[in-house]
């Protein structure tokens, strides 16, 4: 899902959304009530910020939802925003999205660091960041290739058939920004 509209980037960026949005990727379809248990929330504010996300077409109610069991499912596996917009409005929505969202990636990994590592797991979960030299275009073929990369694993997220019985959910997080800090001062945009 490409996400242009700047009421829809404001309604995701709130932490408590994108921690729902990933709830119900993975656990969907769920209820408010189950959901709620995921996030250490009640369920009547889990629900209020469901229906924000389906408001903006993030979620859906699945189908054959009835009385008070309405669970909801997600509609894209993947978000992807940019936050140079044409209009001026969503680039602002941009950039804020972009600063709940990493704030949520990064400290989702620093608390999953100081928990146990499971046995199976131990030396299979890295790190890495590089700078490098590259053109936009290059970055644009970099991203492509990390979505390409993935591709054979999302159907798992929403299949449980799919997922390998040793399988977990592991969060893969891509970013790309500028090294402003690394630019000589004439260089700069």
């Amino acid at each position: 899902m490409d996400i242009t509209d700047a009421k829809a980037m404001r309604a995701l960026a709130h932490p408590l959304r994108i921690q729902l949005l990933g709830v119900v990727g993975v656990h969907g379809p769920i209820t408010a009530a189950r959901a709620s248990e995921y996030v250490d929330e009640s369920p009547s504010n889990c629900s209020f910020h469901l229906r924000t996300l389906a408001e903006h077409g993030y979620i859906e109610r699945a189908p054959g939802a009835t009385g008070r069991n309405k669970p909801w499912q997600i509609t894209g596996i993947t978000q992807n925003f940019n936050r140079d917009q044409a209009d001026p409005d969503a680039e602002l929505a941009a950039v804020a999205l972009g600063d709940v969202f990493q704030n949520w990636e990064f400290e989702r990994m620093r608390a999953g660091r100081h928990l146990p590592v499971p046995e199976a797991w131990k030396g299979h979960l890295y790190d890495s960041g590089s700078t490098l030299f590259l053109t936009p275009e290059e970055v644009d073929g970099f991203a492509a290739n990390f979505q390409q990369l993935i591709a054979p694993y999302i159907g798992r997220i929403t299949d449980p058939a799919q997922r390998p019985e040793a399988s977990a959910p592991v969060r893969v997080f891509m970013a790309t920004t500028l090294a402003h800090d690394l630019m000589h001062k004439d260089t700069k945009p």
